[in-house]
């Protein structure tokens, strides 16, 4: 049986060219090859995006997540909160949290293209505390400012 999602997940480029989430997933791909700790956090991704498609975005802004996966017959258990809106408002980040210092995050705005919903994906990057880097409010207003640009010509971004 085939569920069909409620919203379409994509990535695209951001303003310099750069398809940053799909970029980070593909390194990840490729580092999942020869490390489990990357196929790990691979696959608590893919879930999180697939998750993404097939829920209300209200619920998931508002409820901990709780994901599990098995790879090699070990299972990995992570619950925390899955999507939290940002201040500069429709954008939201995806959050990941790959171990107690790195954070990964991924901003995405949602938008209606032709009677879809689309939840498009433009900047990702990594928060650490030690050392400290943060870089959610520069991601953030770079986001907006592509969902503006998404907003005023959908047809080109979302063929």
């Amino acid at each position: 049986m085939t569920i069909d999602p409620i919203a379409h997940v994509v990535t695209i480029p951001d303003e310099t060219g750069v398809d940053q989430l799909g970029t980070f997933l593909d390194g990840l791909l490729e580092q999942s090859k020869t490390s489990l700790e990357a196929k790990v956090h691979l696959t608590f991704i893919q879930q999180a995006l697939t998750l993404l498609a097939h829920r209300p975005l209200n619920r998931l802004k508002r409820d901990r997540i709780k994901l599990s996966i098995t790879i090699e017959q070990k299972e990995y258990t992570k619950e925390y909160q899955l999507v939290k809106p940002l201040a500069k408002k429709p954008i939201f980040e995806l959050r990941y949290p790959m171990n107690s210092n790195e954070h990964f995050r991924a901003l995405f705005f949602p938008v209606e293209y032709q009677e879809k919903q689309y939840y498009v994906f433009v900047k990702s990057f990594i928060k650490t505390k030690i050392p400290p880097q943060d870089e959610t409010n520069l991601m953030r207003d770079l986001a907006y400012n592509m969902y503006v640009k998404v907003t005023r010509n959908p047809g080109r971004y979302l063929k």
